[in-house]
């Protein structure tokens, strides 16, 4: 039987599994990238989502990222890096794209892509950073994250811009059109 209180005992992830399973309402802590905390509401019957989400933020955090893609938005062009699982692969097998991005809740700009991507081997969910690129599997949009936007189940981290490049795609009023190409 789970416990009904937690406590400062370590554990390891089947008896944590036990304990968030029955609670509906919890808070996620985890670190970034770059050594900030992030803190993402989460409902204890996703657990299993929650716990597929951390081994990929690991795995993507380690992961050797093998395409370069070249974004051009208004003559300026950015390179960004693809990860190295079957989702960024397929976004790499659409290219060469032109798509229409718009803003989407001060935090990302979004874009329809043609096709749905592979969803294959992937978590349920992600919390991705800023100058990432994301997959939002539920309206099919290739995202570019400049804000916080905390874990959301069918978001695919894909990828990462590089630096401040970010602040280009963010700048672009909607409707405008961008170009995405291997470098």
């Amino acid at each position: 039987m789970a416990r009904s209180i937690a406590t400062s005992t370590t554990v390891g992830w089947a008896d944590l599994l036990d304990f968030v399973r029955p609670r509906y309402q919890l808070l996620l802590a985890t670190t970034r990238r770059d050594g900030r905390p992030q803190i993402s509401p989460v409902s204890g019957e996703h657990a299993n989502s929650v716990q597929c989400a951390a081994e990929q933020s690991v795995q993507h955090r380690g992961a050797d990222t093998v395409t370069t893609i070249r974004i051009t938005v208004a003559d300026q062009s950015i390179t960004a890096q693809l990860a190295e699982h079957p989702t960024a692969q397929d976004l790499a097998a659409q290219l060469p794209l032109t798509l229409s991005i718009r803003d989407f809740n001060r935090v990302e700009k979004i874009a329809e892509l043609p096709r749905p991507l592979i969803m294959k081997g992937v978590p349920a969910g992600d919390d991705p950073d800023i100058n990432d690129i994301g997959y939002y599997a539920p309206s099919n949009d290739l995202v570019f994250y400049y804000g916080e936007v905390g874990y959301f189940n069918g978001i695919v981290r894909i990828g990462q811009v590089s630096g401040q490049d970010s602040q280009l795609i963010e700048r672009q009023q909607d409707g405008t059109q961008i170009t995405i190409e291997r470098a």
